[in-house]
This record gives structure tokens, sequence and C-alpha cells, in this order.
């Protein structure tokens, strides 16, 4: 029979060692797509004394990637884009703090993230679960994608849909069953929406738990959306003697390590003083270009429950700090009975994740 989309499932979970199958019993989210793409990089060979045919076509180097997009409901994906949870600034992956009973703290994206050693890892199930009575066992494609790792990790956010987390993976290998789906345990609350989004630009210092109060004199109140995105640059390796270690099959990459990271954020908003464009020049007293540019820092957040910066046993709350920006490229565009947009791109030099929630670990 024909498969149907409602009908498929994907779960996560996070790997102790790199490339070894966990059980993929955490909820990614409101799932809105998956795309596996896995490649057989065939090798065609011709030979002398042949004919104008291929002599044979033999199997290459096996290689996997994928993306998905899912409604953004909690934070514990994050770490994989990132690299750790921790309860400070520390590059060390050491769970988060619990400021008061039935609340934890999450700090993620520290100045020096783990190294490819310790950088986190998850395995990915998708299942084509099209039957769950009698061939429940034998009917269903389950794929499990096993060492995967974030490349890129966008989170969007517009006045006209819910907070979206879009990702790209690469992984080392697949292994295909026809079992049931694994049992998980679904997130109970609402996705994020744009009503419950602030920006704030400020030179001020800020960190996790700073008040909103505080902050409201450098918010933006007219954006329209914001896109958010984190590369890790990953890079996959094979070797000659094809593998060493159990964990691997005998085509697939040997390792996939990330390399150094980068940050894009991009504001779209209708203009309303002339003073986005001077911090674009330079600063906000900037008449031309200037020769040097003031940093400031972006504060993004998203507010489930409580207020940011007061801590209460129901806060949850998801905050993105870039640190020490400047404006890559402005556009302030006109047209007849159209409303000005004033669309940025902001370059920072480091990004750290602050998540508030219930979550007692995000391993």
């Amino acid at each position: 029979m024909t498969s149907a989309g409602y009908s498929q499932s994907v779960s996560w979970g996070n790997e102790t060692k790199y490339g070894s199958a966990a059980s993929p019993a955490q909820d990614l989210g409101a799932v809105q797509s998956i795309s596996p793409a896995e490649k057989n990089n065939l090798i065609k060979v011709r030979t002398l004394g042949g004919n104008r045919d291929y002599k044979t076509v033999i199997p290459g180097k096996f290689e996997i990637s994928g993306s998905m997009e899912y409604l953004f409901q909690g934070g514990a994906f994050l770490r994989q884009a990132f690299g750790e949870d921790t309860s400070t600034t520390a590059t060390v992956d050491s769970g988060p703090k619990i400021p008061m009973a039935g609340l934890y703290k999450h700090v993620m994206g520290s100045a020096a993230s783990p190294g490819v050693n310790t950088f986190p890892s998850f395995t990915l199930e998708f299942t084509d679960y099209e039957d769950s009575g009698a061939l429940a066992t034998t009917a269903n494609l389950k794929r499990t994608f096993v060492g995967c790792r974030v490349n890129t990790l966008k989170l969007n956010a517009s006045v006209d849909a819910p907070l979206k987390a879009s990702v790209d993976w690469m992984a080392k290998r697949v292994i295909v069953s026809t079992g049931a789906k694994t049992s998980i345990t679904s997130y109970t609350t609402d996705p994020y929406v744009f009503y419950e989004g602030y920006v704030f630009l400020t030179t001020g210092i800020a960190t996790g738990g700073t008040p909103q109060a505080t902050l409201k004199n450098n918010a933006v109140c007219q954006v329209l959306g914001f896109d958010f995105t984190i590369n890790n640059n990953l890079e996959s390796h094979w070797y000659v003697a094809g593998t060493c270690s159990v964990y691997d099959s005998a085509r697939s990459a040997k390792v996939i390590i990330p390399k150094g990271r980068d940050y894009d954020l991009k504001l779209s908003m209708h203009y309303k003083n002339k003073e986005m464009y001077q911090r674009f020049l330079g600063a906000v007293t900037a008449t031309t270009d200037s020769k040097t540019m003031n940093k400031f820092q972006v504060m993004l957040d998203f507010v489930k429950t409580g207020v940011p910066g007061t801590i209460s046993t129901t806060l949850q709350y998801l905050r993105l700090q870039a640190a020490s920006c400047s404006f890559n490229d402005i556009t302030i565009n006109g047209a007849p009975e159209d409303i000005v947009n004033n669309d940025v791109t902001v370059f920072a030099k480091s990004i750290k994740c602050y998540a508030y929630d219930n979550d007692a670990s995000y391993k």
C-alpha cells in the first residue's frame, strides 16, 4: 500500500560513545519533515580491450546526510548543535544547574566548544510505520542512523508561524529493520510562537539571568522575523583500510568531525529611525562609514512561562545571546504603498544559548 507521512515517526537518543547506537527514545518536537539522503558513490569501470560499455559498476564510499524540520517545544536537542550542556560557560559537559526545585538552567555555546572526541553525537530513528497489526514486525521500514552529528541548525521565527528548528546532519552508518517504532514520551507543551519572542540590542552586560525589565530600553519592537544559524562545518573521512572499529560498516565514514563554528543572524523588521543604519556604519553617531565599529549584543528571548531573570518553579524560556556583534549588510527598500522594511545580517564572535526548563539532563 502507499505510505503516508502521518504514519511515520522520528526519535533520537544521545550516544555515550561516538558511533555506538543509542536507544532513540527522545522526542524531537513537532516534526514537519525529514529527508535522509544516502549515496553509494558508485564507481563505473571501463577497461582496455573491452567495448564502449562499462566493464563493471562497483560500490564506493557510503555517504549519509539529511535534513529535518520541527516546531520547537524543548531544548534538549540544542546540545547536539552547540556541543555541551553545563551550568556555566565552561567547556566541560557537566550538566545543568538547579537554581530551585523543578527548574534547571542549561548553558550551551561556551567560548571553546568541546573538542572532536567529546563533541556529542546521536542516533536517529526514522520509521515508516504502516502496519500495527499482524504485519507490524514485517511490513514496516525502520531506519536507524548511527553516529549522527549536527552540521547546521537554524532557528527561525516569524509572525505567521511557530518557532521552527531546521537541522542538517551527517551520519556514519544506517541499520535497517522491520520492528515497531521505539516508544517515546512526547512533549506536552505547545510550540513557541512569535508573540512569545523578544529581541534586544544592548551594549550593556547581560547574561541568561538578566531580567527583561533592564533590557526594555534596548528592545527592538518592530521585528517581523529572525533567522539564527550555527554551522559546525562537519567533515567526513574515509581510509584505505576500511574499518578498524566494530561500530563501523565496511564502506561508512570512519569519523565525522566538527571544525570551526560559524554563526549567522538575520533580522527582518520595519524601518523606524536612522539609528540602525548608523550602527551599520559603525556607531550611533556615525555620519559615514567608519574605520572601526562599535560592538553590541543581540538577545533573542522566547518565553513559555514566567519572566526571564526572575527565577521561579514555573519558569520556562530560551535565550540566545549573540556577543560582540557587528552588522555585515543592511537593506532598506522602498515602494509606493508599502511599509519600509529594514533587513540586517549580524555577525557575532560567539553565541551562547540559555535554556530554563524542567529537563534534568540534555544528555
